[in-house]
Parts: structure tokens; sequence; C-alpha cells
């Protein structure tokens, strides 16, 4: 059972910091300051300054994030560092799924009713890489999460990458702060109204296999 937990971080760990080492990469390429690239979270048990960034380790190692400062960046130079994680999880799950997909080869990895991972948070993804025995289908949940999460963090609503965006192209588009803000604050709602519904379909769906 341990080993199942284990997996299971390591893939959600991975999507994370695969993403934010995306950002943080192309932040460093367009001239952007990265304060610190974090594995894990918590309070800081090993940190490291290189090139005026830090490099720390931190006891809860369930991702990680990297502190940059994007808005201080041209909106033109923020585009690029803003698509940079999104991309890398596109790319990622690309790379994991099986050379040739088909309703054989899924049914053959997750059973005749596939998950919906893209309608999955945290909690319903965990439970579906729990229920993972063969390393085939931990492979193919893994390519559907990073998709997911590549696709989710698109979408036009602040906190998301895509939500950066559009605030950048708004601010080259020359949008007041005004209207910005209020863009800011109107998205972040349905975000987080976006994430209750979320929580609450993982929540039902997990309820049956419980009882």
């Amino acid at each position: 059972m341990w080993g199942r937990w284990l997996r299971a971080l390591a893939v959600l760990s991975g999507t994370v910091l695969i993403h934010e080492l995306a950002h943080a990469l192309v932040a460093w390429r367009v001239g952007g300051r990265v304060q610190e690239i974090a594995v894990g979270f918590g309070p800081r048990l090993l940190a490291r300054r290189i090139n005026g960034t830090t490099l720390s380790l931190r006891p809860l190692l369930v991702g990680g994030f990297a502190a940059i400062d994007v808005e201080d960046l041209p909106p033109e130079r923020r585009v690029p560092v803003l698509l940079a994680g999104p991309f890398a999880n596109l790319l990622l799950g690309l790379l994991l799924l099986p050379p040739r997909v088909t309703p054989e080869t899924v049914n053959s990895l997750v059973g005749p009713r596939p998950p919906r991972v893209q309608l999955s948070g945290v909690v319903g993804a965990t439970a579906m890489l729990l229920r993972a025995a063969h390393p085939a289908a931990l492979r193919f949940l893994a390519a559907q999460i990073n998709l997911s999460v590549g696709l989710a963090n698109l979408l036009p609503l602040m906190p998301l990458d895509g939500g950066h965006l559009a605030l950048a192209k708004m601010e080259a588009k020359g949008v007041s702060a005004a209207g910005r803000n209020f863009y800011r604050h109107a998205t972040a709602l349905v975000f987080f109204w976006l994430l209750l519904q979320v929580l609450a379909s993982d929540l039902r769906r997990l309820r049956p296999a419980a009882s």
C-alpha cells in the first residue's frame, strides 16, 4: 500500500515540478528574476543560493514552486514565461502516452470505463493513481494528469497561468488598471467556484467506493 502512495506522490509532485521548472527556465531566458525554486512545501530544510536564485528543499514533498517576479517583466516577455508551464505539462503528457491509443488500449489499462481525470481534482486524481496496479496504467494516468493540468492552466481565470496571460494581453492593449483589477477578481471568483465543484465531484465519486 505504501508503494502505491509513493508512486501517486511521485506522479503528482513530478507534474507540479515540471510545470514550475519550465516557468523558471524561461524566466531566466528572457531576463526575469527567479527568487527561489523549491522542492516541497513548508519550512526550508536545506537551501543554497546560486546566481541570485535560492534552491531549497522543504519537508512536504507534494510538488514545489518557483517564485518569479513575473509582473516586473513587460507583457511581451511575460507571455512566454506564463506559457512555459502548461506547455511543459502538455509535452510530457504526450510523451507518456502509448504510441497508439485505441479503445482496446484504454480498456486494457484502466478498464472499460476510463477515469475522467480532466473532471477531477487532486483528490480524484490521487484515488485513481492509488488504484493503478500496473505500471502501464500508472503511466497512462500520469499522461492524462499532465495533459489535464496543461489544458486547465490555459483557462483565462485567475490565478491560473491563462488568467495571467489574459492580463498581460489586456495590459499590452492599454486596458486600464481598474479594468484589469475587475477581471482579476471576477475570474478568481469563477475559479474558486469551479474548484469547489470539482472537489464536490471528487467526493461524490469516492463515496460509492468507500461504502
